[in-house]
């Protein structure tokens, strides 16, 4: 009893968490691949049309299982929710938690050693991509689908290689990284001697992968890639180790360099262990065990986990490592060039978060019956020291992120500009046409209130008398910044400055001056680009959701 509590614990704190703080408001690249898609879905006269909007690219992806989960969405509620359509991205966190859980099960495992895993898995480390619409319908749902085919891969029955092969085309169109589950195969269905299926597998990838890039720019330089690799080698290695063990990622707010050791030891334990698993598994194979030194082969027959399990299970974990740790790799290899602290970025922390899940079940199922309730009790420790860290850090993060996705969409909604776009460009005017088709359609409009009921007091403020708090403003040749010390708000509901002009009303979230633990602030600054607001003199007021403030003495010119 107290077993299952501990387990459903995290997934309901993980849920509840998302539907208290999800709005529905896109942002940037949804923008593109829901609304747009939609209204060109909607608009097209042939399914031709159709087709080509659903298989349409977005950056270096196709995202077709997005798509079709926004189309049932639409077909069932004649809308779309964002919020709604997170909540469902989301949901495959917990598919990918029931196959793993399944999988271990079936092999043998204790379902209460499951409490670690599911304290790693439903983290609020990748709060990015939690709270992001076509973040959550890509990176979860990839690993979801990848893992349910290698399940399906692996089991006797021609149906379940069927939908299989179904499952991974449909992977390889929802996502660039879909692609890896054919190489993944290759390897599982060669280490269980399926030739047969191995034949088909190849034919079917070969075509789908071909089919992926027909008509496809390549757009993201990946030859400088390759060569930063060659000329930063061990930087590129202590990155990939920093990445895999980044769940382990406890300190976030202190140095860069400090903040990587401990991550870089989770990674050492989860490709250490890895290595011994393969090791291990193909110490059983009657096909493959000749490739290694009979004094390994012998060390194995020492550990009953190997002898007693089938070379299906072993052949599915190993799957799902290499999948996982082939797109752990092509992360650090093609976006560490960019920016290095990439490796501990928060919107791939469910790489690592089910990397540590499955090291945690396995590592405690293979060693010796004395020694795994030592390990359950370390992995229980540093799984609940991981989950416990990312609210303690992150839901005030959280909490700004929704009050700035509400604000952008305030002025996104009266100015034109807000959701991801600069003023004048083409991009805006996209996402203003987007929009445009959205109404028009009648598939998504603006929640109201976007932010609390008094915003329509926002205008109002400014004629009154104003008031004497002083609020600094600093101004480079790109970017504005306001700062207020006097203003106390509690930062569940925020605080926003108002700049109006005699033509526009522009709202911008303040990050709060206090420590991230303090629920209360004293003091905020707002920090915006100069190329999302219009040329004009603008005076500025300060506005707490709860209720109006008095514009202040000050004005500000842009440019």
């Amino acid at each position: 009893m107290l077993a299952g509590f501990a387990i459903v614990l995290p997934i309901l704190v993980f849920y509840g968490f998302h539907l208290v703080y999800s709005v529905n408001i896109p942002w940037f690249d949804d923008i593109e691949n829901i609304p747009y898609f939609l209204a060109q879905w909607l608009e097209a006269d042939t399914w031709s049309g159709r087709i080509e909007a659903l298989l349409r690219p977005n950056n270096e992806h196709r995202v077709v299982s997005a798509r079709l989960i926004v189309l049932l969405h639409h077909l069932s509620t004649g809308q779309i929710n964002f919020a709604t359509l997170n909540f469902i991205g989301n949901l495959t966190v917990l598919g990918i938690f029931l196959i793993v859980s399944r999988s271990y099960i079936q092999s043998g495992g204790s379902w209460h050693k499951l409490i670690p895993a599911a304290f790693f898995m439903f983290n609020l480390q990748f709060y990015s991509m939690t709270f992001m619409c076509i973040m959550s319908l890509q990176y979860q749902l990839i690993i979801c689908e990848v893992f349910l085919s290698l399940y399906l891969l692996l089991k006797p029955q021609r149906w379940a290689f069927a939908f299989s092969v179904i499952i991974s085309v449909l992977g390889t169109f929802s996502m660039g990284n879909g692609m890896m589950v054919w190489p993944t195969g290759v390897l599982l269905l060669i280490y269980v001697g399926q030739w047969q299926r191995l034949t088909a597998w190849i034919v079917v990838g070969t075509m789908a992968i071909v089919g992926y890039f027909s008509g496809y720019d390549f757009v993201q330089g990946n030859d400088e890639g390759f060569a930063y690799i060659l000329q930063h080698p061990l930087k590129i290695l202590v990155g990939f180790l920093a990445f895999v063990g980044g769940i382990w990622d406890w300190t976030p707010r202190i140095s860069f360099e400090k903040r990587m050791i401990v991550p870089v030891l989770g990674g050492l334990l989860v490709c250490s262990f890895f290595v011994y698993y393969v090791l291990g598994a193909i110490s059983t194979s009657p096909q493959w065990k000749k490739i290694l030194p009979h004094t390994l082969i012998n060390r194995f027959l020492t550990v009953p986990y190997f002898q007693r399990t089938s070379a299906r299970w072993l052949a599915f974990w190993i799957g799902a490592f290499v999948y996982l740790l082939i797109n752990s790799a092509l992360v650090v290899f093609f976006r560490t060039r960019f920016d290095y602290q990439l490796v501990l970025w928060a919107t791939y922390k469910i790489y690592p978060g089910t990397l540590m899940a499955m090291t945690s079940l396995l590592l405690i199922q293979v060693v010796r019956t004395r020694l795994q309730k030592i390990l359950f009790a370390g992995f229980g420790m540093a799984a609940l020291l991981s989950w416990a860290s990312s609210y303690w850090y992150f839901v005030p993060q959280v909490q700004q992120d929704r009050h700035q996705r509400m604000a952008f969409a305030f002025n996104q909604q009266y100015n034109g500009v807000g959701l991801g776009a600069e003023k004048n460009s083409a991009f805006a005017k996209f996402i203003v046409n987007t929009f445009d088709r959205a109404t028009k359609n009648g598939f998504y409009q603006f929640p109201y209130p976007l932010i609390a009921p008094k915003e329509k007091e926002i205008g109002a403020l400014f004629n009154t008398p104003p008031s004497n708090t002083t609020v600094e403003i600093q101004k480079t040749g790109t970017e504005i910044q306001i700062s207020s010390s006097e203003i106390t708000f509690v930062k569940e509901r925020g605080v926003f400055v108002a700049l109006k002009s005699a033509q526009r009303l522009y709202l911008f979230s303040g990050v709060s001056m206090t420590p991230w633990w303090q629920p209360q602030a004293k003091g905020f600054t707002v920090r915006f680009p100069v190329s999302v607001i219009e040329n004009d003199t603008y005076d500025v007021g300060i506005w707490l959701p709860e209720r109006v403030l008095n514009k202040t003495k000050v004005t500000v010119t842009i440019p």
